[in-house]
């Protein structure tokens, strides 16, 4: 039942879509015993698998801690918000869209989002590049080619995490 209020709380406190709620995400991960190294891991997953990052890292999650009924009780407890959300806005979305107070506050939340996602990103950063405990060039370089392949190339993110995969499957055999 833990589980359910736990990922109740990330839906209703996680602003900024999937991204956003990782730092959340993250905070409660580590507090139910999981290490940065498995979210890390958990990230990765998530970036292979279709579908929702928060609705994919609660089901792994709530599988780990809970096995199937686990990942039912947190996929539904970190979907439940967005329905309740959607339900209420499309009632009262004149209300939402007139109000200067309202707006004004929408454009500080996607800031403070974009600030927890950047969080995020050094703490799965720190993660990647000290993982074993020694700093990995290897990994270093695949940051940099991916930000470049997004950013210059126009790389599909898929195709960016599919060539990442490889790198690291290929550098398993390499001494």
């Amino acid at each position: 039942m833990s589980l359910f209020w736990i990922f109740l709380k990330i839906g209703f406190l996680g602003f900024g879509g999937g991204y956003g709620m990782l730092s959340l995400i993250l905070e409660e991960s580590i507090r139910l015993g999981l290490t940065v190294s498995q979210f890390a891991d958990l990230n990765a997953l998530d970036m292979l698998i279709p579908g929702p990052i928060a609705i994919n890292s609660a089901t792994y999650i709530g599988w780990i801690k809970g096995g199937i009924l686990g990942s039912l009780v947190t996929t539904l407890a970190v979907s439940l918000p967005s329905f309740v959300f959607v339900g209420l806005f499309s009632r009262f979305e004149r209300f939402f869209t007139d109000n200067l107070f309202l707006s004004n506050s929408l454009v500080l939340i996607k800031a403070a989002a974009v600030g927890l996602i950047i969080a995020v990103a050094l703490t799965l950063g720190k993660s990647s590049l000290w993982g074993a405990g020694t700093f990995s060039w290897l990994s270093l370089g695949v940051i940099i080619g991916s930000c470049f392949g997004y950013y210059k190339l126009k790389l599909n993110p898929i195709v960016l995490t599919l060539v990442a995969g490889i790198v690291g499957y290929l550098s398993y055999f390499i001494p």
